[in-house]
């Protein structure tokens, strides 16, 4: 599939990240302002919490873009999920959206800092690596038993910790701030 062409600046350059084919959501905050959901969009952000309330997207069971954070889309399903990139697709269409409504929503990518997402209350990780299982094994058993017999058959799961998921490029609010 080519690229779908837009009426934004920059979404049609074939380097762009963020043409219309790729929207991103995030959280973004212009300087002086709050956190709020977005998605990017060329060289810009587009203010989807503010396109939902100015009545110019739908979703069912909304508002569900009045807090700074995509959880309650994502808990919406599918459904809302396709009709959410349906709706932006459409707004930012070459030759089919209204620019002049759409336009004020768009916030350049340079001027935004990001925040997390999604908010994590807790996740499952696994000892993806050998060296990461041997190590963490060796803690907990010594190194002659680090890894179990069942380790290369079998995923080693463990509950992480919601603080050290973070954006990237920042610190972690986990102690040692990786």
């Amino acid at each position: 599939m080519g690229l779908i062409p837009s009426w934004v600046a920059g979404a049609n350059d074939p380097a762009c990240p963020f043409p219309l084919n790729n929207l991103p959501c995030g959280v973004f905050s212009s300087p002086g302002g709050d956190p709020r959901c977005g998605v990017a969009i060329g060289d810009f952000v587009l203010d989807v919490a503010g396109l939902e309330q100015a009545g110019l997207i739908h979703l069912a069971g909304g508002p569900l873009l009045d807090v700074p954070f995509w959880n309650e889309v994502m808990e919406a399903g599918p459904e809302v999920w396709a009709a959410l990139r349906q709706q932006l697709t459409l707004l930012l269409a070459a030759d089919v959206a209204p620019r002049d409504k759409v336009a004020p929503f768009l916030v350049p990518l340079a001027q935004v800092t990001l925040h997390m997402p999604f908010l994590v209350a807790e996740y499952t990780d696994f000892y993806a690596g050998r060296h990461h299982a041997t190590n963490v094994g060796t803690m907990f058993r010594g190194p002659e038993y680090a890894l179990p017999p069942n380790w290369l058959h079998m995923p080693i799961g463990y509950n992480g910790r919601a603080s050290s998921v973070v954006v990237s490029g920042t610190l972690s609010a986990a102690p040692g701030g990786r």
